[in-house]
């Protein structure tokens, strides 16, 4: 702020580069003494009463505005130094434009301070003022004052008022659209996003500031999380910040209500209508109906509560979570963690492994890397990949499967399913989520085309195990096993009955290797076996193996029990009535005695061969296990 003096030095005489740079230094240490300067320094402090020009002159910082301007009127060596500027700039020739700047910001006391500056000292020879300001702030500034005598004070000090034309809603998009260009470049200009800058974007842009704003606001966030949310769906969050904080601070505030957890979980309707009427009564009767509707966009899945039961919904959540919209529970937790969020997968691995799908090595690394893991809610991660990639496999806009992706996943389907992990009450298990993407991608690839796909993954598999599920899963599709599901077939039986030759001849290899019984569990072995090779050699081979081993027995049993979820040890209960051309009672009784006499089995191998023993007893009696355990409890 300390323009006199520049314009001081600018007028006096043109010295060397030397001589200049000596006399700064000069005064930098010993203080300056020039008048001229002296009065630069005070007028100075008037125009920036913070004191942040006070370096040139030190002994006046602790002065107020009024007794520095005293002192410029009292002190005649301070009026001589001001004539002496006024004489050089009046012969200078020279023009200087003074331009004030957002003097509306100020306090009113500083407002005040510089529009008297202006009027009083200010008045130089050949020097113009430029203030920008909003009119009705500064001038009830001024009038809140004591200056004012007759006519308004501002109109005593501004000779020209320009009254700035107002921007159109156009430009200002355009000019958004142009500081943003990185963010929605790519962005597709659908019905959502049109509703997004009808009822948001369109509304929060009123001037260049507020273009600004919002674009500072999407330019620091953006690179924390590019790629892991959707660019709109950010701007769109970024505006509500900024313009529309209550409803903003609601979103931030209900991430159970948007996605159906903690108290809102199989809650009335009524708890929900009165979250959303919090809401709405934090929202202006004029905006109302737009900021619901931006919610309605933002959140399809609770549109209804936003909007009424009609409320315009576009897309399907499943295309929601694709993009990784703030509706997804993973684009939520990244946008106000500021990060990409640790419980989800990251959608650059996502699509590092939707452009590899013909190279079966490099998805079986990534698809590894996630076993064993869990995120900070107990969830494995490996089940997330696979609902990552089965998104992608589903309507509306299906990728392409290919052969590389349906090997790789063979070649992990036996470690993935044999992980002994319960998921919550309202998740897909892991197993599960690798079933239904398989299926997804045969139903892309359409029967006839499948039914080749799958024969070539079963002559690359070296899992019997798998082999078994998945040929257990097509033959329910098929009606070849007993199943009270409805969906259509994925592939044909001739199909089918080639797979059952492949596994066979793989599943004897397994036999005479000795490896067969190191399968996790044998239920949907030997029932495949059954089918394709009649009851004899599988009813053999598990009774002989529950004979001699528990260990072998534990694992025989696990298809013929089921298990509490959600107590500190699992209770089990033995099933239906075993099938009787596989299973024989009196074997399972009598060996489940015998080896639960040893000390050699796990808790959960004991409690399994308990169960079957106590099942098996009481389907003998012509009871039902189930039963007879609740009387048991009940007693």
């Amino acid at each position: 702020m300390a323009f006199f003096k520049i314009m001081s030095e600018r007028l006096g005489p043109k010295d060397s580069k030397w001589e200049r740079m000596r006399r700064r230094t000069f005064n930098f240490l010993h203080g300056t003494t020039d008048n001229l300067v002296d009065a630069a320094a005070t007028v100075a402090l008037s125009v920036d009463p913070t004191g942040a020009a006070a370096g040139f002159g030190a002994n006046l910082t602790k002065k107020s505005v009024n007794a520095l301007l005293g002192q410029f009127l009292e002190d005649p060596s301070l009026q001589a130094a001001y004539q002496s500027l006024r004489e050089q700039l009046g012969r200078s020739g020279k023009r200087f434009l003074v331009t004030i700047d957002d003097i509306d910001r100020l306090e009113d006391e500083h407002v005040r301070s510089i529009m008297q500056m202006v009027k009083s000292i200010g008045q130089l020879p050949n020097v113009v003022y430029l203030l920008s300001y909003d009119r009705d702030i500064v001038w009830n500034a001024l009038d809140q004052g004591a200056m004012r005598a007759g006519p308004r004070f501002a109109e005593k000090i501004v000779q020209q008022e320009i009254e700035l034309p107002r921007p159109s809603r156009n430009a200002l998009l355009a000019i958004l659209d142009e500081e943003i260009f990185f963010l929605t470049a790519d962005a597709p200009n659908s019905t959502r996003w049109q509703y997004l800058v009808r009822d948001g974007v369109g509304r929060w842009i009123r001037s260049p500031r507020d273009v600004i704003r919002l674009a500072n606001a999407v330019k620091f966030s953006w690179p924390a999380m590019e790629g892991e949310i959707d660019p709109q769906d950010l701007l769109a969050m970024e505006g509500l910040r900024l313009f529309d904080a209550g409803a903003f601070s609601w979103i931030r505030d209900n991430r159970d209500f948007l996605f159906n957890e903690g108290r809102f979980v199989l809650s009335s309707d009524e708890v929900k209508q009165d979250a959303v009427d919090g809401l709405k009564k934090r929202l202006s009767a004029d905006i109302k109906s737009q900021v619901l509707r931006v919610l309605a966009v933002l959140f399809p899945q609770a549109g209804k509560w936003f909007e009424g039961r009609d409320s315009f919904v576009e897309e399907a959540h499943v295309e929601t979570v694709r993009r990784r919209g703030v509706a997804s529970a993973d684009g939520y937790d990244t946008y106000f963690g500021l990060y990409p969020s640790t419980d989800a997968i990251p959608r650059a691995v996502i699509n590092d492994l939707m452009g590899k799908l013909e190279n079966a090595d490099d998805l079986e690394r990534i698809i590894r890397s996630y076993l064993g893991r869990t995120n900070s809610r107990g969830e494995l991660m490996i089940a997330k990949l696979l609902d990552e990639l089965r998104i992608r496999f589903r309507a509306p806009q299906p990728a392409e499967p290919k052969q590389g992706l349906l090997d790789a996943l063979y070649r992990v389907g036996e470690e993935i399913i044999s992980i002994d992990h319960d998921a919550g009450t309202f998740e897909l298990s892991h197993s599960a989520q690798l079933r239904f993407l398989i299926r997804n991608m045969l139903e892309q690839w359409g029967s006839e085309e499948a039914g080749y796909h799958m024969l070539e993954a079963f002559q690359k598999s070296t899992s019997v195990m798998f082999m078994a599920e998945e040929l257990t899963d097509r033959g329910r599709e098929l009606r070849v096993f007993k199943s009270a599901s409805s969906e259509e077939p994925t592939i044909t039986l001739d199909a089918f009955n080639k797979l059952g030759e492949v596994f066979l001849s793989k599943l004897y290899e397994a036999l005479t290797a000795g490896t067969l019984s190191e399968a996790t569990y044998y239920f949907n072995i030997v029932r495949v076996w059954s089918y394709l090779a009649g009851n004899d050699q599988p009813k053999k081979w598990l009774t002989e193996g529950m004979l001699r081993s528990g260990t072998f027995m534990a694992k025989a049993a696990r298809g013929l029990v089921s298990y509490s979820i959600g107590t500190k040890t699992r209770r089990y209960t033995m099933r239906d009535y075993p099938d009787a051309d596989l299973y024989d009672l009196n074997i399972l009784v009598d060996a489940g005695q015998k080896h639960l006499k040893s000390s050699d089995l796990t808790d959960d191998q004991r409690s399994i061969l308990s169960a079957i023993v106590r099942g098996s007893k009481q389907f003998k009696q012509g009871r039902s296990p189930e039963a007879a355990d609740l009387e048991a409890e009940g007693e």
